[in-house]
Formats: C-alpha cells, sequence, structure tokens
C-alpha cells in the first residue's frame, strides 16, 4: 500500500467501517480471463480470525455457474464523501473501503438451516431492516445465502481521514466545522505504520 498512512490495521475499525456500508462488490473468476464483479447487499461478522460475510442471491445464473467451477473472490466495500465546496485540512473528499479475499460457500436452506437464516439476519441488520420471523419470508426454496470466509490476513482497508477510533469512522460534516486549512497530524499513525512496517 503506497499511502501506508492511510491505512486501517486495527479489526475494531475496520468492523465500525463495514457498519457503515451497505453494498458489497463481490468478483469472480471468469471463464473468459476477466473478472465479473456483481455489487450485492451484504451481513458480516467479525471473529478473532475472520471476516465472515454473508450474501444471498437465487440458485440459477452466471453467478451460480462461476462460484461452481471457482470459489474463490475477492470483495470491496466502500463509502465515499464529496464536498467539493468546502475544502478541509486540505481535502475535498474523504473515503473508508475494505477489500478481503475469501471463498464463497453457496448454502442451501436444507443443509444447514441455522446457518442460513443467521445469514439472512445479518442481511436484514446491515441494511437497517426489522427482522422478520423465518415463517413470514417466502424466499427459502429460491435462493442461497453465501458465506465468504476470510482469513484476517487477507482484509486489508483505507480511510482518507485518520481514524484513532470508533467514533473517528462516521464522516465528519465539514460544513458544521469552522474553515481549517492545516493539514492534520498524523505523525503518531506514520510512526505506528513504520515500526510495524520494519518488525
Amino acid at each position: 500500500m503506497r499511502r501506508f498512512e492511510r491505512e486501517v490495521v486495527d479489526y475494531k475499525l475496520i468492523e465500525a467501517m463495514l457498519q457503515e456500508m451497505n453494498i458489497i462488490n463481490v468478483g469472480m473468476n471468469d471463464e473468459d480471463g476477466f473478472p465479473y464483479v456483481v455489487p450485492m447487499s451484504f451481513g458480516f461478522e467479525m471473529t478473532d480470525t475472520h471476516l465472515n460475510v454473508y450474501t444471498h442471491f437465487m440458485k440459477v445464473g452466471k453467478k451460480v455457474e462461476l462460484l461452481k467451477k471457482d470459489p474463490r473472490v475477492c470483495i470491496e466495500f466502500s463509502i465515499f464523501n464529496d464536498f467539493p465546496d468546502k475544502k478541509y485540512k486540505g481535502h475535498y473528499h474523504n473515503y473508508r473501503s475494505v477489500i478481503a479475499k475469501g471463498k464463497m460457500k453457496m448454502l442451501d436452506y436444507k443443509d444447514d438451516p441455522e446457518t442460513w437464516e443467521k445469514g439472512y439476519n445479518l442481511l436484514y441488520i446491515c441494511n437497517d431492516r426489522a427482522i422478520k420471523p423465518l415463517s413470514e419470508r417466502k424466499v427459502i426454496p429460491g435462493i442461497y445465502i453465501g458465506v465468504i470466509e476470510c482469513d484476517l490476513k487477507d482484509v486489508t482497508a483505507k480511510s482518507e481521514f485518520p481514524l484513532r477510533s470508533v467514533e473517528d469512522v462516521s464522516f465528519l460534516n465539514v460544513y458544521e466545522q469552522e474553515d481549517d486549512e492545516v493539514p492534520f497530524d498524523i505523525s503518531d499513525i506514520i510512526a505506528d505504520r513504520k515500526a510495524r512496517r520494519d518488525k
């Protein structure tokens, strides 16, 4: 990562970043040598060792065909905040992004109803919707829950504005701030990144 001072390595911050996002871009390996990328809704959970991402899709179609042949995926999450008429700390925009690699398992309800329901409920939570009881849903026969297991060593994240705490993750409303052209002091972040890199 060239701008290593923008790298986010604290998994609590990465988890907070993902909670701000509502779309995942899933990149699959197509047979023609080009990646095939699809935007999808998602839910997620983080453990001490993995980022587990849940999504859902119909049991037929190009995604299913590709994933049956090669379950490896690259996933990308991002949000962008633009303020072109209000320069703040030398910036006209701000962003958060997370990229990860993993393998997609396509889960049928009848094979593992407990994990299927957990994944579907997480989709509701991450989209700020009330969870409907499973008995009220009519989607079970026609969809897979996709489970992407990503080792945390395969998860990277960036932020344009410095993040030191979970409270920093939500975008700052620069229009409510006084004019400020002084760049962020990120000397502590740079020193920390250099110390990790030099280990």
